[in-house]
């Protein structure tokens, strides 16, 4: 007979704060830039649950390996099977082929417990494409089933060798995880941040707590004191960290631990702080909070496809009112009957049930993929455009030998991107200017000049202060610098700067006092989305224009005029406007000849290369542009 753990209120006011967390930072609460840091709370809060009950079980000699499996399957099967099913029936209404290829595979890796290493696999957790995985948040399921087909083997294994042995195992485990994290930040971040080894410590410390033997307070005033200090950690954390701050790692502590804390605190006597935890309100939220943990996502995704651009306020409420609507549904209508009729869903039916979903959707997501999306949902045309956003840039960045990806361990640049003769050029910034370098290479060659890259994403040129967030590009920064002291190249290009801030301008004149022409390449046009994914809306709602209209975000334009403005009046720069140069002060096309410019919202296709790299590249060299934006074309409809 399995042990029932006794009923914590102030545990499911712990997972409201923590899925309210996760859920307004995902609709966009800007006042909460840390709110992801719910799941981490969730981590330790499952650790904790989950392990206290395999310890009773195990030290009362009734633990069985199928019944706790049959727990975790009633527990969590239900809601994940019936919000898969109603995401995928949404997505194949609303998203375009490629998407769908994306959630197909994203489904087939989810449903069996693996979701957080295709995710790991295909994107960051920050990263705009983020946005468009109405699945990506199953990542965190996948991390606590992966552990929990390990944990209970553990504990059996240690009770073989004494009563010690388990907390020597989760305090070792414990340390090596979260050592491993830390080292993984540097290596790989995704990594980190994904995958089982480099989460496990969030998980252990709730297991190190539930650890047999382990004392909890009976004073109210040191209940008082854990309470609280673990709520202010909790909530100061979703305030202060920034998604561009390295996570998890040692960071992961501050949430964790403050988890831990009011775990603790609760468990002894009751307080304020835990009666306010356990109130109505707060315990209704985290009774739902899995069902709602599931269903918001979906809604962030799948809302912005099917809605476009909604003002900020009105999305944030109507998204959190509508996920809180239908993860309770999920929670009185999907969990709760599986979970009290245990004679309509016997362990015979529950698996059943399991396998014939899992069939069932993976079938779905096999189709998909098959097919290449579904693509029979659209119009010729518009499947064309939006394979696009299937395209290969790496010929256009020269990714991997002079540009280097997001969160890359200390780029090592090839003697091709050096150059070691006179006259000489080199290109310095992120993927904004990295996407000029052909063009630049082409004009530069007709000049005389050998042309180097020295580029990585998200890292503008000469910013410290920005790249100490990402320290690849730190590294990649101070290796230019150094490189642009000791060879001087005639002319350097930079890239990728937003505004201008003094210690650009000390660089620059710095630069110019060695000889060196600095040349500073303007922002890019900027759009609300992916430049094939708005054409081919565009298609499928038979409209055939090309020109950007209200599609283009205003801050790119803007920007550009405010660094042309601060630069007018320094005789050490050479400021080219994009927009001049291509467009012609005019409204900037999204298409060309046939080919979308861009392939996704901001980075060039070869086609978009050719068009604004031709006239920025002749304005490098003192030559007049070669190319001027042509008529507005149409798509076929």
């Amino acid at each position: 007979m399995h042990h029932h753990l006794r009923y914590r209120a102030h545990i499911d006011g712990l997972r409201a704060v923590a899925v309210l967390g996760v859920v307004l930072y995902h609709f966009g609460a800007t006042w909460l830039p840390g709110g992801f840091v719910g799941v981490d709370v969730f981590f330790v809060i499952s650790g904790y649950l989950i392990s206290k009950s395999i310890y009773a079980d195990v030290s009362e000699g009734r633990f069985s390996l199928a019944g706790f499996y049959e727990r975790r399957i009633r527990r969590i099967a239900p809601a994940f099977l019936v919000v898969t099913a109603v995401t995928a029936a949404f997505a194949a209404l609303v998203l375009l082929p490629y998407q769908m290829v994306n959630f197909a595979h994203s489904v087939l890796w989810s449903v069996f417990g693996a979701g957080n290493i295709y995710f790991f696999q295909e994107t960051d957790y920050f990263s705009p494409a983020a946005r468009e995985m109405p699945l990506l948040h199953y990542w965190s399921l996948g991390v606590e089933e992966q552990f929990y087909l390990a944990f209970p083997a553990l504990v059996l294994a240690c009770r073989r060798f004494g009563s010690r042995a388990l907390g020597w195992a989760v305090l070792v485990l414990f340390v090596a995880s979260l050592a491993a994290s830390q080292v993984m930040l540097a290596l790989n971040p995704p990594a980190a941040y994904f995958l089982l080894p480099f989460r496990a410590f969030e998980m252990l410390i709730g297991s190190a707590l539930a650890l047999p033997g382990a004392r909890f307070s009976r004073k109210p005033a040191e209940c008082i004191a854990a309470v609280t200090g673990g709520c202010a950690m909790i909530l100061g954390t979703m305030l202060i960290l920034k998604s561009t701050t390295p996570f998890p790692g040692l960071r992961a502590l501050t949430p964790c631990i403050g988890a831990a804390l009011v775990i603790w605190g609760g468990e002894g006597v009751r307080t304020l702080p835990t009666r306010l935890l356990g109130s109505p309100l707060m315990v209704f939220v985290g009774k739902i909070s899995y069902s709602l943990y599931l269903v918001h996502w979906p809604i962030v995704t799948l809302g912005r496809e099917w809605l476009g651009p909604v003002a900020p306020l009105p999305f944030l409420v109507g998204g959190v009112t509508l996920s809180i609507l239908l993860g309770y549904l999920s929670y009185r209508f999907v969990e709760q009957p599986v979970r009290r009729n245990r004679n309509l869903f016997t362990p015979r039916v529950l698996v059943g049930g399991l396998l014939a979903g899992t069939v069932t959707l993976g079938a779905f997501g096999l189709a998909a993929i098959v097919t290449r999306g579904l693509p029979q949902r659209f119009s010729p045309e518009a499947q064309r455009l939006a394979a696009y956003e299937f395209y290969d840039a790496d010929a256009v960045l020269r990714k991997d030998r002079c540009f280097f990806p997001l969160f890359y361990a200390m780029p090592v640049f090839k003697p091709e991107c050096l150059p070691t003769g006179h006259p000489s050029v080199l290109v310095w910034g992120n993927s904004h200017v990295a996407h000029f370098i052909n063009a630049i290479v082409e004009a530069g060659q007709a000049h005389g000049y050998v042309v180097g890259q020295i580029t990585g994403a998200a890292c503008p040129p000469l910013n410290e202060r920005y790249s100490r967030f990402l320290p690849y590009c730190r590294d990649m920064n101070i290796f230019a610098r150094e490189w642009v002291r000791d060879h001087k190249p005639d002319i350097l290009v930079l890239g990728g700067i937003i505004f201008a801030t003094p210690e650009i301008d000390e660089a620059i004149a710095r630069f110019a006092r060695e000889g060196i022409r600095v040349v500073v390449i303007g922002p890019v046009p900027l759009y609300r989305d992916a430049v094939p994914k708005l054409l081919a809306r565009r298609v499928s709602a038979g409209n055939t224009g090309t020109d950007a209209g209200s599609d283009a975000v205003p801050g790119a334009r803007q920007a550009d005029q405010a660094l042309r403005a601060h630069f007018a009046g320094n005789p050490h720069v050479t400021y080219i406007s994009v927009f001049d140069a291509a467009c012609g002060g005019s409204d900037c096309p999204l298409m060309a000849e046939g080919e979308p410019l861009q392939f996704d919202s901001s980075h060039f296709t070869q086609a978009g290369a050719k068009f604004f790299g031709r006239p920025v590249s002749a304005l490098i060299f003192g030559g007049p542009p070669t190319a001027t934006a042509p008529p507005a074309a149409t798509v076929a409809p």
